[in-house]
């Protein structure tokens, strides 16, 4: 996350306020958001409790 400047409280807030959410071919859970003036994409693992962020981007 460091490496794209992207913050866990945007991470945080992309996952609880998403614009857009869908699941990819293997069910991961996919969020977007946009947030600040940037569109911020968080991949979740598929039945993760509590949820495990696999990437993040924007």
């Amino acid at each position: 996350m460091t490496q794209r400047r992207i913050t866990e409280t945007e991470v945080e807030r992309a996952i609880a306020d998403a614009d857009i959410e869908y699941a990819d071919r293997a069910g991961n859970a996919i969020f977007v958001a946009h947030l600040g003036g940037r569109r911020i994409k968080v991949v979740v693992a598929k039945g993760a409790t509590p949820p495990r962020v696999i990437t993040v981007g924007d």
